[in-house]
């Protein structure tokens, strides 16, 4: 992949300059969204899967309209490959790499309804259960077998659940390492997993980088989705512990394979 043209200083600035309000109006619209949309949505709509709909309906709108902002003032420029394949996916993992801390707005702004796993101490956060229960969005208290089964249940009902398997921002130079929760789901409900590869070049928003750390030339997303991997062929005689494994080193190696060809 050819570098990007290095930008002037004042091009530099300016994007700064753009990146910090990016920040600024992410926090005021989810705080206004937060304390307003949510609750009337919860207070209204008494059913729980009408009120999922509207919210992840209204975070997909939220997400996708940040994300027009971002290209519109040059902080992030994006490429979005196979996303139609996103319209018709019912009951399917999106499993994808985490390289920058945008990932999840963009991810989240093509996919018009997507499931999340959301830690328990967000979901405690009063600022913060309005809009994940609204959403119904599945919550990990730490027990594994209680994930697993939620996640089952939301995937056989037709619902999409997006997954970073690094469980953290993916760590330059340190090799990729999958937790082997997303295995085990997809093993012990049968899903289907569609991978998706984000590559951010060059880096920006890193695990343990700074908003105003840029990189000194506008940082261009490229989101590849790509096809199914049916379960089938990793259940047959295995248990499903032996085949989580088999599972977890295969994704790894898809993901290291894609990436690489991607960067050529």
């Amino acid at each position: 992949m050819r570098s990007p043209k290095q930008a002037s200083r004042p091009e530099q600035a300016w994007r700064l300059v753009w990146t910090g309000l990016a920040f600024v109006l992410f926090g005021l619209g989810g705080l206004a969204l937060t304390l307003t949309a949510f609750p009337l949505i919860n207070f209204l709509v008494r059913d729980p899967e009408r009120r999922a709909a509207l919210a992840q309906g209204l975070v997909h709108r939220a997400f996708r309209l940040h994300v027009r902002y971002m290209t519109l003032f040059g902080v992030i420029s994006v490429t979005m490959i196979g996303a139609e394949k996103l319209a018709s996916d019912k009951g399917v993992l999106f499993v994808s790499n985490h390289p920058s801390l945008l990932d999840v707005v963009l991810l989240m702004s093509a996919m018009k309804r997507a499931q999340c796993i959301v830690k328990a101490d967000i979901w405690d956060n009063p600022f913060m259960r309005g809009p994940v229960t609204a959403a119904g969005y599945i919550r990990n208290d730490g027990n594994a077998e209680q994930l697993v089964a939620d996640c089952s249940r939301d995937l056989a009902a037709g619902k999409n659940i997006v997954i970073f398997p690094e469980g953290s921002r993916t760590v330059p130079g340190v090799p990729m390492k999958f937790q082997r929760g997303v295995a085990n789901i997809a093993i012990r409900s049968g899903a289907p997993i569609r991978l998706i590869t984000i590559e951010c070049v060059p880096p920006s928003l890193m695990k343990g980088q700074k908003w105003y750390q840029i990189p000194p030339v506008r940082s261009h997303f490229t989101i590849t989705v790509h096809g199914l991997i049916e379960m089938n062929r990793f259940m047959s005689d295995l248990s499903p512990s032996v085949a989580a494994r088999h599972l977890n080193a295969y994704l790894v190696e898809q993901f290291k394979g894609a990436i690489d060809v991607e960067r050529t």
